[in-house]
Order: structure tokens, then sequence, then C-alpha cells
């Protein structure tokens, strides 16, 4: 099959990259700071609820002139003091929902559902925008490309310069995908969370026989990050020797947030290089991201003409990350926004120089600015120390043989304290106490807990009868 985006749209395409390539990272983020002060002045203007935020956090309601009254005076708003507290129709432009196209739910994960409330318009942007990323990361304007939407039900992919298959959860429906039409395609790019493209992999391999290795297959995990033992262990099953190779085969994360937009952060094939580059060197790894962990956070690039990123001191271990949508075409405008989600910002600059410091040039060829996630930023809490579920994700993928008889579904629980790990063995396997004392010992690499570790067969893991994959798992 070939390519069917216009020539007009591959040109637009080119034009919007080049200008993220060539623009100094200083003025991006600049035109990130006028777009913030535009927003917060159009939603003074246009939404009724936001004007009550004000006035109940006691902030005048007059329009703004610097990124410092921006900061001072827009509210920190969240799914409860928006969603939990606001009828829809008055978060919305003009205090209504005329021109909705499109409804998006959130996971539920916190009790509390939020929503993404989009437009025709919107949904074009949000086209133009992820077949921009596609472009960057794979070429589709060059190869044809079967995107598959493995995401869970609800979750829409928009892109107008692919071929879209829609599955949501159902894996039988990818293995006929990618049997059927792999062989139609240059390329497959496989979009869903970590743990199903996990069963996906390996049992598209152990039970329906494809190999991956031949094919040209590129995977994107989202709904949470993943573990960089992961990407590890998953290349390996598909004969991907290089990880971060510029045109080649790929295995990255995107976050999104339902409310917000699917695609906020993103890997790229620089951020991983300089991730794995840190998870295997602790004094890289505390240069860069500015703490001592032993765990490498996601490390993402961001778009600053798409959103206004800052953090706040929360009291925890790390700042939370604040996000504004900066888009006039934002049905439901949300201004500094806290997702739940926390990490840290970095600039351009400061990460190539850090790097380099360390004997490593690398020069990305996006003058973006970085962020790491964490995550939620929540830990199970023992004697010698917290424990993580980001810390229990890399010791599951540290052996490849360990990793191979799990599910990637854990849960974390506190009935001592030392604490409690249990895990979901896959259909049929199971772990030698040899493998478990190993665990133990990959545990220490990312944590100072030693926990008592308890494994279940699948059908009968304590905390789920039957994975579905439509909903996040809960760690702790």
């Amino acid at each position: 099959m070939k390519t069917f985006a216009s020539d007009q749209d591959k040109a637009a395409r080119r034009a919007f990259l080049d200008s993220l390539c060539q623009t100094a990272p200083a003025e991006l983020l600049k035109q990130s700071e006028m777009d913030a002060i535009t927003a917060f002045n159009r939603a003074l203007q246009t939404v009724p609820a936001y004007v009550k935020q004000l006035q109940q956090h006691g902030q005048p309601t007059t329009p703004i002139e610097s990124i410092g009254q921006f900061v001072a005076r827009a509210p920190l708003l969240n799914k409860h003091n928006t969603f939990g507290q606001y009828a829809i129709h008055d978060l919305c432009v003009d205090g209504n929902l005329e021109g909705v196209r499109s409804l998006l739910t959130s996971s539920g994960h916190s009790g509390v559902f939020s929503f993404g409330v989009n437009t025709a318009t919107n949904l074009e942007n949000s086209s133009k925008s992820i077949d921009a990323g596609l472009q960057y990361l794979f070429n589709i304007d060059e190869l044809s490309t079967l995107v598959i939407n493995a995401l869970p039900m609800g979750v829409k992919v928009h892109t107008r310069a692919t071929v879209l298959a829609e599955t949501s959860v159902r894996d039988d429906m990818v293995f006929a995908l990618v049997q059927r039409f792999a062989g139609e395609f240059d390329q497959i790019v496989m979009i869903g969370e970590g743990s199903f493209i996990k069963r996906i992999i390996e049992d598209g391999q152990e039970r329906h026989g494809i190999d991956w290795s031949k094919l040209r297959v590129h995977l994107v995990t989202g709904e949470e990050g993943i573990a960089e033992n992961y990407r590890t262990y998953i290349g390996q099953l598909m004969g991907i020797e290089q990880l971060d190779q510029p045109g080649g085969r790929l295995i990255m994360s995107s976050m999104g947030v339902a409310e917000l937009d699917l695609n906020i952060f993103h890997e790229t094939p620089h951020t991983i290089t300089m991730r794995r580059l840190a998870h295997q060197d602790p004094s890289l790894r505390k240069a860069l991201f500015g703490v001592d962990t032993p765990f490498c956070p996601m490390f993402f690039m961001y778009y600053p003409h798409r959103c206004y990123v800052e953090t706040r001191d929360a009291g925890t271990s790390w700042p939370e990350v604040v996000i504004s949508m900066l888009s006039p075409e934002m049905k439901l405008p949300l201004l500094r926004y806290c997702s739940g989600d926390y990490g840290n910002i970095f600039q351009h600059e400061t990460v190539l120089s850090v790097l380099q410091q360390h004997g490593h040039t690398i020069t990305p060829d996006l003058k973006l600015p970085f962020i790491t996630v964490y995550g939620r930023g929540k830990a199970l809490p023992t004697t010698t120390g917290p424990l993580y579920p980001e810390a229990v994700k890399e010791a599951i993928y540290a052996d490849s043989t360990i990793a191979a008889a799990l599910t990637g579904n854990f849960r974390l629980s506190a009935p001592n304290t030392s604490g409690r790990l249990d895990l979901q063995l896959r259909h049929g396997k199971q772990l030698s106490s040899k493998q478990l004392d190993n665990l133990h010992g990959h545990l220490l690499t990312y944590a100072r807990a030693k926990p008592d570790i308890v494994t279940h067969p699948y059908a009968t893991f304590p905390y789920c009868m039957e994975i579905d994959f439509e909903r996040k798992f809960a760690y702790l």
C-alpha cells in the first residue's frame, strides 16, 4: 500500500517540524509564556466557572499582563475542584456544549471522572499534532503505516495520515490484524498499555507463531510509564538490537491526560538514549535528574506551543507537574491543572550540558524542553525505606526469565513492617525458589526494601480474577 496523505499536509508537517528544529529553545519557552497569558485572559472572558474559581481564591477578575501574574493569580486546578464542583457547561467556553463532537472519559482511577470535551476543530488539530509526531518518529509520509490502537475502549487516536484499526484490549483482534495485514504495509505502529503490549508480544510469539523480528513493528506505550528494563526485555523478544536508533524500530512511551489531550509528552530516540545511559550510570542519573534516585523517571520532551508546563512544591519527594493547555480552540480550557503526576522540568541546554560533562555528546534535532515524570509519587512505606511501584517494575524486568513468567500485575501491601509484594503469574507459569531469591536481589538494586514476595497462579490472583486491561492496575 502507498501513503495517501496530500502533498499539502506533508509539506505542513515538514514546515512544523523544521520550526521546532530551528527555533531557539528560549524563544519557544518565551512564546509559551505569552500564550499562557492570552489563555488566562480568554478564559476570564468566556468561561463562567473560571470567574467563580478566581473569586473563590480571592483573586481579581481582571486581565493579566505577565507570566508572574499568571502564576500568582491563576488558581491551581484539579479534577476535584473542576469536574467535581461545576456543571460541565460552566467549564466550557461560552457556558455551553455547542459544537462539541467528541467526549473522552478519564479512567476514574482516582474515584472522580474527568472529561475531554472536543469540537470538530479540536479533533482536527489533534490529528495534525499526532500525525506530526508520527512523522517525526516513524516517517509515515514515506512509509505506509497501519496504526493499531489497542488502548482501552473509548481512547481514540486521531490520525488522518495512517490507516487506523481500533481493537481496544481484544488481543485476538490484534493478532488477526498483524497476521493478515503486516505484509500489506511498510510498518505497524501499535499503541497500548505496557502490560497489554507485553501480553501481545509474548503470546503472539508463543501461541500464534508471530516472528516479531521479521516485522517492522513499533510500540508506543501509554496509560502509565515503563521500566527501562521493560524496554530491554520487550526489545529482546522482538529482536531489536538498538533500541534508540532514529529510523529504526522503536519501543517508546507517550503520556496523555484524558481531560487535556491524548499526547502531551513523549519520548524520542534521543531521550531514550539519555534515559538508558542514566539507567546504567548512577552518577549521571543524579546529575541529570537532580535527585539521587535508584530508578529512572520517564524522560520526555514536550511542546511549549501546546502547553505551558510548571511544577509546584507539593511536600513530596518530587514536585507536582502543573499543565496549562494553550490552544484558543479548546472548548474546555484547563489552566494550571494538576494531573496528579510528579516530576521536574529541564531546559534544553541544561540537559545537553550535563550529558557533555559526563562524556556524552548528544544533539537532539528538536529544540524542545525536557520533563521527567515519576508517576503518582506513591510508595509503600517499610522499615528500610519506601518501595515505589516503579522500583518493582524495574526489578521484575531485570531478569528475562522472571519477566516471562509474570503478567506485570502486582500489589504492594503492608501486613507487616517489611511489606508484601503479591505477583500474578502468567497462565501455566511459575517461579522457582532461586528465581524468587534473584528477584529479591533485583529489588535491592532499585529500593532498600525487602518485602515478602508471594506469587499467585493467574486465575487466583487475589486482586483481580481476570485482567481485562480496561482499568489501570492498582499497585498500592
